[in-house]
Formats: C-alpha cells, structure tokens, sequence
C-alpha cells in the first residue's frame, strides 16, 4: 500500500483525501469542564527531530510547531479528518493517525502531507510510534489490532487475542513494542514480527492511557480511572503507584532528569516521580489545564492544553505558557 499525495499542507490548503466512512470509537480524550475547548487548541504533542516540539489539533484541520523559544508555525492537513497522535518517524518526517478519515498521514518538511488509507474500515487508528525495525507502529482502537508501516506505505497488520482497545503505544529497551489496551486493562507487548502478549493490570478497571519509558529501562503507565502510575517491567511484572491526590492522571513522560512526569487534569497538578516511586506535586494556575506531556528537545517538560495553550515547564517546575488558539476560533 502506497502513500497517497496531499499537495502542500501549510499555507496553501490540502487537497481532497478519501472521505472517512464511519466515525470509529476514539480513544479517551482530555476533558477541561470549567473552559471551553477550541477546535484548534492543541492535543498531543512530541518532541521533533529538528529540535522543535510538534503537536496535534483538537479536532482541527492542522498540525502545529513550536520552537523552544514558543514561536508558532501551524501547517494544514485534510479538512475531513484530524490528527490524532503524532511522532517523529524513522525517515525525518513527522507521522500521525488521523481516526476521523481511518488512515495514517505523513507530513514532511517540504510541507506536504500524504496518507495511506487502511483498508479495514473502522480501524480507529490512534497511538503511534516509531519502532525498533526503522517503521512505524500503531494501534487501531476500534479494530483490536496493531500494525506496522514502512515508510514507503507497506502495511501489515496484527489482530489482538481479546477484543481490548488498543491506545497509546511506544518502543521499549528491550527492542518490543508496549501498548495499553484501555478496554481490556491490559498492557500489551508485541514483538517487531507481531507475537503478542498481554499484561493484566492488577486494579479493576484502571483503563491505563498513556505509556513513557523510563530511565530504568521500565515503560511506565498512567491509570486513568484509578488514579495510579504503573510500572511494567521487560519481563512483564507490573507494580503500581498511588497518587496522592484525585484528578484523572492522564499523561506521563520521562524526563531529561530521570524522572517521571505525569499530568493531573482536574486536579490541576503536575506530578514529578523518581523511578523509586517518590512524588512531588506541582500544583499549576486555576488558569492552566495540563494535557499530555512530552520531553522536549531542549531539557524541558513541554504540555498541551486544551483551552489553547501550550506550557514549557522546566525540571525544578517553572513554568512558561504559549497561546496557541483561541478558543473562539473555529
């Protein structure tokens, strides 16, 4: 399966892609009850091979850019669908899921966006990341598997053994990729051939979100409905971490210091966490709504957040807000 050709993605508009068929069952997604959320306003993020930090849309047409400096560049995608997750893939090129239009796209620096449209319908693709054998991997929420893609378009796709909702996904130390199947509550692992095993988490119903991993050679997990951290190690024994406070703990990152940093949505706190398991809260503004978190490429903690900024936060927990949207634009 080829990538299919966009034309241009920034100022110039992108032309038609297939239209999507159905609207599959996304994956969670950050909720702000006391603010409004902007089409535009940013959704996940990650950190770019130019030393940028790239981010998503929440249900925009456009994938955004933002210096370490907060310099913004917003660069437009197929107006039928919307980038759901983004990464920075094998070939320099930042790569995302777009479940709306159930395929995959590919913007490169040229400006260009081009996508490859599954052929499964319904798939939800969602979590993507760049794997150990130089392609990218996803996951497909709605159709209970996880797939492989060259960066030339061949795919090749991997059914799960439970219908599971597979999320976020990202590369492991070990060389395997982990992924959490929310509907499931399970972590999952899968070789770079497609053999699969599954983890259940210890706690009912914990839905686990987002995946990072860490400095200890762990992929650590967030716990959306247990308001816990988890901790998988490469063979597969999970241990699991409390939070002190209640709020929905929604994304996790490794930072540049060896540490852990989750985001608290409702409780307004972004949590730092030793590999040991020690905690330390940084309560933010009423004003600021932590979304997911990525490590940037500058040493930082960078987060969206879905009333139309993103924050920079550095180590020792200072913080830095860029307006990104407006929540009135449409």
């Amino acid at each position: 399966m080829a990538l299919a050709g966009c034309a241009s993605a920034a100022k110039q508009g992108a032309a038609p892609a297939p239209a999507p068929s159905a609207s599959p069952t996304p994956a969670p997604r950050p909720v702000a009850p006391h603010q409004a959320i902007g089409n535009h306003s940013p959704y996940a993020i990650t950190a770019g091979p130019d030393g940028n930090v790239w981010y998503t849309e929440f249900q925009g047409d456009g994938v955004g850019r933002i210096t370490p400096s907060g310099s913004i560049a917003r660069y437009k995608i197929d107006s039928r669908g919307f980038a759901e997750r983004i990464v920075a893939g094998p070939d320099g090129a930042m790569w995302f899921t777009d479940t709306a239009g159930n395929r995959v796209g590919r913007l490169d620096y040229n400006e260009r966006v081009a996508y490859v449209q599954l052929p499964k319908e319904d798939s939800g693709p969602t979590g993507i990341t760049t794997g150990p054998d130089g392609n990218l991997w996803f996951t497909e929420h709605s159709g209970n598997r996880i797939a492989r893609l060259s960066p030339q378009g061949a795919l090749s796709e991997f059914d799960l053994p439970h219908g599971s909702g597979p999320a976020q996904i990202v590369t492991g130390t070990d060389g395997n990729l982990w992924f959490v199947e929310d509907r499931g509550n399970r972590i999952g692992k899968s070789t770079p051939a497609g053999k699969i095993t599954e983890y259940a988490v210890q706690t009912p119903n914990a839905k686990p979100g987002w995946l990072a991993v860490g400095a200890d050679g762990n992929v650590w997990f967030t716990e959306l409905a247990a308001d816990k951290v988890g901790k998988i190690t490469p063979s597969g024994a999970i241990t699991e971490y409390p939070l002190p406070d209640r709020g929905v703990p929604l994304s996790i990152a490794a930072g540049s210091d060896g540490n852990l940093w989750i985001t608290m949505v409702h409780a307004q706190i972004i949590y730092r966490m030793t590999p040991a398991g020690e905690i330390t809260a940084f309560h933010v503004r009423p004003t600021t709504i932590p979304g997911f978190i990525t490590a940037g490429p500058d040493g930082n903690l960078w987060f969206s957040e879905p009333n139309g900024k993103i924050g920079r936060m550095t180590t020792d927990g200072q913080i830095t807000e860029f307006i990104v949207a407006r929540i009135d634009q449409r």
